[in-house]
């Protein structure tokens, strides 16, 4: 019955990830991932709470019972600019849609001390569909990533747990602007990925747990793109984190957590970044030219009775872009900054429990030109919404 379950879970899985193209709230890399991280503004690092700790902290898996989260996001996000010299100066609307977003984790334990677990989320990505306007044609852009990560957790003692995941990812990418000035659509390309994320996680005290992750660099094979000049490569990675949490139960029923995130941009989004390798069709090349992000996040829970958990939290990114990069803030507005969530757990037996949550990013601006490409002055502009739901089965 539990393998029935869990196979049907993984058929929708990877249903859902043929259509989602995941847009991410940070930079681009998801708040949290699954309806209860994200209704508790992306803690999870010294606050485990379902089985999307699996990414976050993997050492979190020691402090959980074996569960199944099922879950997915609809991701909406807003987006238009205005620019003069290479644009006509009007406001233009990304028709861009919604996308669902999909979340899967499941925890086993392996007796006392271990626990295996394997998660299936969507965790990054970004886009635009622009109108012609920009240099005369239309802008569009897509990248989305889907991760997996199987992985174990051992708990050293009552204080002490840590955990391992091999992340294995599948990403897609495309691109076409500027086409009435000769550059060719970059269609279609996708790529295999890997990586691994290791935590700790210690509690001294029975009211305070502190978690430390770290993932590392995220190495993908070159996106091919076949043009009709040729082939051309990209080599696009994504960028190694570092996050610290804590966990704290000042009084019954309820948790607070905070956790504090180091994202390393310039490594794989920086100066002159993504490159190509080959370079058949001459196009131009890229230079997101981010920096490196903090990230700030608290979330609250509380129990009000035992049906009922109510969550609440905020996250805070400053944009990594650089606002010289006109071309590339409009193709890829990772804008967001401030982001404001809420969700409710219902547990309806003692085993099974849905999950509600929802987040808004409201409106971000940023402006500035480049005369180098033609642009003698944007503005671009993002605010976003989603909605979560999941449901839990203990066992």
């Amino acid at each position: 019955m539990k393998k029935n379950i869990v196979f049907s879970f993984l058929g929708v899985i990877a249903v859902m990830f043929v259509t989602a193209n995941a847009h991410a709230t940070n930079g681009m890399r998801m708040i949290g991932f699954g309806p209860v991280q994200d209704s508790m503004g992306g803690v999870s690092v010294g606050l485990p709470l379902d089985a999307a700790s699996i990414l976050t902290n993997p050492a979190g898996m020691s402090v959980l019972p074996g569960r199944i989260d099922f879950g997915a996001s609809y991701f909406k996000p807003s987006v238009d600019y205005k620019a003069t010299g290479g644009a006509n100066g009007a406001t233009i609307d990304s028709d861009r849609g919604g996308s669902p977003v999909p979340a899967f984790g499941l925890i086993i334990p392996l007796g006392e001390k271990f626990r295996f677990g394997i998660g299936a989320y969507g965790v990054a990505g970004m886009g635009v569909d622009y109108a012609p306007n920009l240099y005369g044609s239309a802008t569009y852009t897509s990248y989305s990533q889907m991760r997996f990560a199987p992985g174990l957790s051992y708990k050293i003692n009552d204080m002490i747990s840590v955990g391992a995941v091999v992340n294995i990812m599948y990403a897609t990418m495309e691109f076409n602007a500027a086409s009435a000035a000769g550059q060719l659509p970059h269609m279609g390309a996708s790529s295999f990925g890997y990586g691994a994320t290791i935590g700790v996680l210690v509690k001294p005290v029975d009211f305070l747990q502190i978690g430390l992750a770290y993932e590392t660099k995220s190495y993908f094979q070159d996106f091919a793109f076949n043009t009709a000049a040729g082939v051309d490569k990209i080599e696009f990675d994504q960028p190694q984190v570092a996050t610290i949490g804590l966990g704290i139960k000042p009084i019954k029923n309820l948790l607070i957590g905070f956790d504090v995130e180091w994202i390393n941009w310039s490594d794989t989004n920086g100066q002159n970044l993504p490159k190509y390798t080959t370079n058949a069709s001459s196009a131009m090349p890229w230079n997101m030219d981010w920096s490196d992000q903090f990230v700030y996040k608290v979330g609250v829970q509380y129990t009000v009775i035992p049906m009922i958990a109510l969550r609440a939290g905020y996250n805070y990114g400053k944009m990594p872009l650089n606002s010289d990069r006109a071309f590339e803030n409009i193709a890829f507005p990772a804008v967001s900054e401030h982001h404001f969530t809420a969700g409710i757990g219902i547990n309806f037996t003692e085993r099974f429990t849905i999950n509600i949550g929802g987040m808004y990013s409201p409106t971000a601006k940023l402006s500035g030109s480049n005369p180098a490409q033609g642009i003698s002055s944007y503005e671009t502009e993002m605010s976003q919404y989603s909605i979560d739901m999941g449901i839990t089965y203990t066992f």
